[in-house]
């Protein structure tokens, strides 16, 4: 029986609630329509540059007392309900070994590296709420493409069920990077939108929602949540020889906000998110090192899987290739709320495993018993992203702007383990971010799940699905803003060098410069037609990305129907 039946549950059971809710609108008692998109407040909270700029097309409030006042608005309301129609298509040409950087990347694996690509989808949203605070949203998108890794593909098919402050979610749905602008940064290190939603089944609360304790100066948000990768024929047709297919995927985090904004302009998060990959079948790899190589290998996958993978803390030594790969990052960023603008810092440290994570190595005795050191800050905690973001007034024609520096050279240092047992102590070291020993790589369709700047396996021409260059020092900007009352523009500038990794490090140290340049024309506002178009280029030391130059045409039409 195939690893992935549990996937396929989760995509039919989502295609069969989809349409059933797309239903009930009509069914429903008359009420008034929303003012504006309410089926914005079911998606990750966005920065306030995607009321109309970019690929979200979707309105956000602009602060989080916004979201409540909408929100309790609703509740108070009769009946609110909407259904929205969106139509896009998207062309890219383009000379050079790849097409330009920020034509693929942070765009929910909709892209292709492919010189030219072609693809046009169609998607149906909407969102149903109850006066007793319940609520409904639901959504689909469907393409077809050239160019891309599939000729049709489902990009989202999901339903939602909230109350309250709850949320039920099942099915494919893009998500964002936690607390980073989806347009403008360069990415978030454990989820950023670059690759293809997963399939899964979600708990927890979307938006942080304050806890009545100490006058509601404390918010929270999180989430629970497993599901399936889909890109198991993807992995056996691209690679050499071993590879595991049918992998089990599984997310939580918990953020808390103190703060309050009506009362003091100023607030601070704090948040940790985890990601695992687990389960599957290893095709033609060797388990262990000194194992015969075995043709087929099915991990655990039952419910005890299931559980382990949700607290992965075991003892020491207790750590084995059965347990799954689970990484994650630690977040900080502190919120100023001016009158009419507003600036926010953040950090975010990514972990492989206990000595990013905690600053925790293992030490071993001259009798061989191990044991945990807690070895501080000092190895590791200059690895991240470091941000700066400023949100302009709406008059000035540049409305935000991102600033950020992404380190990623220290993974806890070189040394793995020392090669001779009359060593006492064994420092455990070069995490190697994003690889892993059975799962290959933190990808899915061969895009980084995390940061694009750590160049995803997709361009890998050997087909290796690891990554070739882990070890980065990036300096990111991105600026947006309008002109007038129809013409939105972005540009997107980056600079990164590259040292390959600590097992296959580069000869010489390569430099990759990516910007793009985009242009969008309003014809009817929100709901209307958008013309797009961007050029891009990028300039490449060596030959990891490639010089690549091109142009992208993009042309979209939404529908309010409800």
């Amino acid at each position: 029986m195939k690893t992935y039946r549990f996937g396929r549950i989760i995509n039919r059971f989502a295609v069969i609630a989809a349409f059933m809710a797309m239903a009930v609108p009509a069914l429903a008692q008359e009420g008034d329509s929303f003012e504006d998109d309410p089926f914005s407040a079911q998606q990750n909270s966005m920065r306030r540059s995607n009321r109309r700029n970019g690929g979200s097309n979707q309105w956000r409030p602009s602060t989080y007392a916004d979201q409540a006042a909408m929100l309790q608005t609703m509740a108070n309301a009769k009946i609110r309900r909407s259904l929205i129609y969106e139509f896009g298509t998207e062309g890219v040409l383009s000379d050079g070994q790849n097409a330009p950087f920020w034509f693929t990347s942070n765009r929910q694996g909709m892209s292709s590296f492919e010189n030219k690509s072609l693809y046009g989808h169609f998607a149906t949203m909407g969102h149903m709420l109850l006066p007793s605070r319940f609520g409904m949203g639901y959504g689909m998108d469907l393409g077809l493409a050239e160019g891309l890794q599939q000729e049709w593909f489902v990009q989202q098919m999901y339903i939602d069920l909230d109350y309250k402050c709850l949320q039920f979610s099942i099915g494919s749905k893009e998500r964002w990077g936690e607390l980073a602008n989806p347009e403008l940064s360069s990415g978030s290190l454990t989820w950023s939108g670059n690759s293809k939603p997963v399939p899964q089944a979600r708990f927890g609360i979307p938006e942080f929602t304050a806890v009545p304790i100490l006058g509601s100066w404390f918010s929270v948000k999180g989430h629970v949540a497993y599901g399936m990768y889909t890109d198991s024929r993807w992995r056996s047709q691209n690679a050499e020889s071993a590879y595991t297919d049918g992998v089990r995927y599984h997310s939580k985090a918990l953020f808390v906000r103190f703060g309050k904004e009506e009362r003091f302009p100023l607030y601070a998060t704090l948040g940790l998110e985890m990601y695992s990959q687990f389960g599957g079948t290893m095709h033609n790899r060797k388990f262990r090192t000194d194992d015969e190589l075995m043709e087929e290998y099915t991990l655990p996958q039952n419910l005890k899987a299931y559980w382990n993978i949700l607290l992965p803390f075991n003892g020491v030594g207790a750590q084995t290739q059965e347990n799954g790969n689970s990484l994650g990052s630690w977040h900080l960023s502190f919120d100023y709320l001016g009158k009419e603008w507003r600036a926010r810092a953040y950090y975010e440290h990514f972990y492989e495993d206990h000595s990013g994570m905690l600053g925790i190595e293992y030490k071993n005795d001259l009798e061989g018993n191990r044991d945990y050191v807690f070895y501080g800050f000092r190895r590791n905690w200059f690895d991240g992203l470091w941000g700066l973001e400023f949100n302009m007034p709406e008059y000035w024609p540049v409305r935000d702007a991102v600033f950020e520096v992404l380190n990623t050279r220290g993974q806890s240092g070189p040394v793995y383990r020392y090669p001779k047992s009359s060593i006492a102590e064994g420092v455990d070291g070069r995490d190697g971010m994003y690889t892993h020993e059975i799962y290959d790589s933190y990808s899915h369709w061969g895009y980084a799940e995390g940061s694009p700047l750590l160049l995803s396996p997709i361009y890998n021409a050997d087909s290796d699905q690891r990554f070739k260059s882990n070890r980065v020092l990036a300096f990111h900007a991105g600026l947006d803003g309008s002109i007038g009352a129809r013409i939105d523009w972005k540009v997107l500038l980056t600079g990164t060098r590259h040292w390959g990794t600590y097992e296959m490090p580069y000869n010489e140290v390569e430099d990759i410069t990516s910007c793009m340049i985009s242009g969008y024309y309003l014809f009817e506002g929100t709901y209307g037609w958008k013309l797009g178009l961007s050029v891009g280029f990028d300039l490449d030391s060596g030959s990891t990305l490639g010089d690549n130059r091109g142009i992208m045409l993009s042309i979209s039409r939404r529908w309010k129907i409800l």
